[in-house]
């Protein structure tokens, strides 16, 4: 186990792993398959705990509630980015030749089979970061911590789905057409950016600290959540 900066911290990162051995149950087949390999490889787990340990670290530092906020969500939008690829792999089961395109364009310092290794393991600690980070926001209970990193993982899905077209096809007249709309694209996320590193959070929004003692207490009601 790696030593933490403060006391809020190991506590974000108990509930942390709280979270990701709750969805070692989800009904969600892949997210229970992640979180339990997760846990079940020691290893993957001291990847998971170290990088999420990071992740996180920029909202443990602060008791300000509305920086603990806005830094996890600047942690989702990190995460956001780490599970694209494999992500875009999965959900549109691209093979062949196209995916290994793919790996040589985000890893073209390593062979083929590195690459799908390296990408695979940074998709199964991203994801289960995810379902953490979500859990710390269901904790806080901001509502608009939830929604924004949603608009955001949509539109860059999108976005990311047009990058992997260009970078694929053959055909330059598309691949032109395509790079303008991704230009617009690229615009939204900017805003939408600034929006989730600026707006405050809900009135009804509380700081971990203030959560964490109303847990303590027995005060603290156990929220349903999960992640998509």
């Amino acid at each position: 186990m790696r030593g933490y900066v403060s006391q809020r911290h190991r506590k974000m990162m108990d509930q942390s792993e709280f979270a990701l051995q709750d969805a070692s149950d989800s009904p969600v087949a892949h997210v229970s398959r992640v979180a339990s390999a997760i846990l079940g490889d020691s290893r993957s787990y001291r990847l998971w705990e170290s990088q999420h340990a990071d992740l996180i670290l920029p909202a443990a530092e602060s008791s300000n509630k509305k920086h603990q906020i806005i830094e996890l969500r600047k942690a989702e939008i990190k995460l956001v980015h780490r599970r694209a690829l494999f992500g875009y792999l999965r959900t549109k089961k691209v093979t062949g030749e196209e995916r290994r395109q793919l790996f040589s364009v985000f890893h073209r310092t390593r062979d083929y089979e590195n690459a799908v290794l390296a990408e695979h393991r940074q998709y199964m600690v991203a994801l289960s970061s995810h379902v953490s980070a979500d859990y710390l926001i269901d904790i806080m209970n901001d509502p608009k911590s939830k929604s924004l990193p949603r608009r955001y993982k949509k539109l860059y899905a999108h976005y990311f789905e047009m990058y992997c077209y260009v970078a694929c096809t053959r055909d330059s007249n598309c691949a032109d057409f395509v790079r303008g709309t991704m230009a617009a694209a690229s615009e939204q996320l900017k805003q939408l950016r600034r929006q989730i590193e600026t707006e405050p959070p809900e009135s009804g929004a509380a700081s971990f600290d203030r959560q964490d003692a109303l847990a303590r207490s027995g005060r603290y009601p156990v929220l349903n959540y999960m992640v998509g």
